[in-house]
């Protein structure tokens, strides 16, 4: 009887120490869903701040003609609800299209964010050679028959550049040259700045081109003004949510509409998740 007492108490004792080890986990799982439910949900909040703060931007330029929301103003704080979000305005014309711009006004860019004249002039010419058709490379550039040699298994498309992203692709583009350049660049306007660019790093590039008689070096932009807005909504514990809105506002007409031309989440990496459409 006293063994048979011994092994129920075993028994009892392991069934304890089983349940209370199960409780345990089922609550560490609980907090960790709650904390990842809490997560989903601030990002959600966060992201909407974001994308709410872009349209007040449009708005109160566009629309109301606020004084406190121009371009170059540098970065400021509004609050959308409850969420502080920091707003940075430019205007996308102040950027040199990769579509129109010269050989000369892409080499004197590509020289004035760091890189020697050498590897400006082949990168100018590979930059040509990848959005114009034809199967002859420019002096220095490249085409399918280079991109081989370098072991690569693409070539130039012969098209216009979709993205500043596919300036990543152009043979001896390295990832550091293209992080200097890219915030200099677009492909969203319809001609290069000229010289009221508010790019300081813009408006050498055009000086140092300037005399030089091409096509494309220094067209006057036309039209409607094309507004790059950065936005970084503020939450709690450090987290953020940054995303660049590049959008045109037709604030006149019967029908008021703001066509969204990019959107793009800005992380710590070169990766983004790009959408368009209107709103």
């Amino acid at each position: 009887m006293a063994r048979q007492s011994g092994f129920a108490l075993l028994i009892v004792l392991w069934t304890v120490g089983f349940l209370a080890l199960l409780g345990t986990q089922l609550v560490a799982a609980g907090r960790s869903d709650t904390r990842l439910a809490d997560n989903l949900k601030q990002e959600a909040v966060l992201r909407a701040a974001a994308d709410g703060a872009a349209a007040r931007v449009m708005f109160a330029m566009q629309a109301a003609h606020d004084p406190g929301f121009r371009f170059g103003g540098g970065e400021r704080s509004i609050r959308i609800g409850r969420t502080p979000v920091l707003v940075r305005i430019e205007n996308e014309a102040d950027r040199i299209n990769l579509n129109t711009a010269s050989l000369t006004l892409l080499r004197a860019l590509i020289i004035e964010v760091g890189a020697p004249p050498a590897q400006a002039d082949r990168l100018a010419a590979a930059i040509l050679d990848w959005r114009t058709s034809g199967a002859r490379a420019r002096p220095g550039g490249a085409k399918a028959p280079e991109y081989r040699a370098a072991g690569l298994a693409f070539g130039p498309p012969g098209n216009p550049f979709q993205s500043v992203e596919e300036l990543a692709d152009v043979l001896g583009m390295t990832p550091a040259l293209f992080e200097r350049l890219a915030p200099h660049l677009t492909v969203l306007t319809d001609s290069d700045p000229d010289m009221t660019t508010r790019d300081p790093i813009v408006a050498l590039a055009l000086t140092d081109a300037a005399g030089v008689a091409e096509d494309g070096l220094t067209a006057q932009q036309t039209g409607e003004d094309i507004v790059r807005i950065s936005v970084t909504a503020l939450g709690r514990d450090s987290a953020r949510y940054s995303e660049e809105v590049v959008a045109a506002a037709d604030f006149q007409s019967g029908t008021p509409r703001v066509n969204i031309l990019l959107r793009q989440r800005v992380t710590g990496s070169a990766n983004a998740s790009k959408l368009a459409g209107a709103f």
